[in-house]
């Protein structure tokens, strides 16, 4: 039997299309420990990068290890640079992003990619490797 094609249209306050793109975040992670230590910048920056994720189910393929928001992209957002690495740090420290690729040392757009590590934030289990740190903070 083959599966039936999703037609559920979206409701008026979830979109200004009949049909559109979604980004999915599940009830599990808005639940857990460490989704409710951030702030709601930091969770706005988690949509965000989010949202830049796709998967194609026919090929199993994504980029969710190709994520970017570029420095002039994190300055039209957040206005000051310091802030937005802050928040970056964050989502990285709790375990929701880590950084797949620095472009520091080539002067090129840093890339992220998505964590499964705030499952057992705040347990005995909860370790960041510091390969998935950002450049700058690799060093301290």
């Amino acid at each position: 039997m083959s599966r039936k094609a999703n037609t559920s249209k979206n409701a008026p306050f979830e979109s200004s299309c009949e049909r559109s793109a979604f980004t999915k975040i599940c009830k599990d992670m808005i639940e857990s420990r460490a989704w409710k230590s951030l702030k709601p910048r930091q969770i706005g920056l988690y949509v965000i990068l989010k949202s830049r994720y796709k998967y194609n189910p026919h090929t199993k393929e994504s980029n969710k290890d190709e994520i970017v928001l570029t420095s002039t992209e994190a300055e039209e957002l957040y206005g000051d640079l310091r802030t937005f690495r802050t928040d970056l740090d964050i989502l990285i420290d709790r375990g929701f992003i880590r950084q797949t690729f620095s472009g520091a040392p080539f002067m090129k757009a840093n890339k992220y990619g998505f964590s499964d590590k705030w499952k057992v934030y705040g347990t005995d289990n909860f370790y960041i490797p510091e390969e998935d740190k950002r450049y700058k903070r690799k060093k301290q």
